[in-house]
């Protein structure tokens, strides 16, 4: 009776560590939020609190080196990006990695936001863009009434298809302050959606 109790209790164990890692595994994998005019959105939990990890992909018919112009062209964030009031390179460190500094509108009450990032751009052989974004929150002085963005990690990928470029955008951040959870992760959907809806009418009128 005891043998059997060890053998059931020992299957029992095998069991919650199998759940437990396919818990783990599905928490890090994307999930299909939503799909507008060709644009589709997922999420997954961020590292940072209980914030979710955006994820938006679409193709559209411009070049990868137009759209690589695009995404590089800093001064030109604000006519585009949703809530970005103004966006500056700070430095540029080598032709393909920059440091820039963004600040966006909030809506009342909430503070408003801003980030310095360092961007690396890199190709590869099959003509693939990446741009990596990576928060660097002590390399300007913060401002006063502004809260600065402590916590950003993104990248831009640009894949060349059949018909024009795949565009491919991750982010992850803890936008800091006194924000609620379920807020930020509103906007972990609609940020990304209204962001590639813009970029996609951006690039056909610029066509």
């Amino acid at each position: 009776m005891k043998a059997a109790a060890k053998h059931v209790m020992a299957l029992l164990a095998i069991f919650l560590l199998l759940t437990a890692f396919k818990t783990r595994q599905q928490a890090n994998e994307w999930i299909y939020e939503r799909e507008k005019k060709g644009i589709k959105v997922f999420t997954k939990k961020s590292k940072w609190g209980h914030f979710r990890d955006s994820k938006a992909t679409m193709v559209v018919s411009t070049s990868v080196a137009d759209m690589e112009k695009m995404l590089t062209d800093f001064d030109n964030y604000s006519n585009w990006i949703p809530r970005c009031k103004a966006a500056r390179v700070v430095a540029r460190l080598s032709d393909n990695e920059f440091i820039t500094h963004m600040t966006f509108n909030s809506p009342w009450p909430v503070a408003d936001r801003d980030c310095v990032m360092r961007i690396k751009v890199t190709r590869d052989a099959k003509g693939v863009v990446t741009i990596t974004q990576t928060s660097e929150p002590k390399y300007l002085k913060e401002s006063e009434g502004v809260v600065r963005i402590q916590q950003m990690t993104g990248l831009w990928k640009l894949i060349p298809v059949a018909n024009g470029t795949e565009v491919i955008n991750e982010y992850s951040t803890n936008p800091g302050g006194n924000i609620p959870d379920w807020l930020t992760n509103t906007q972990s959907v609609e940020a990304p959606m209204e962001t590639f809806e813009s970029l996609k009418e951006h690039v056909t009128v610029k066509k």
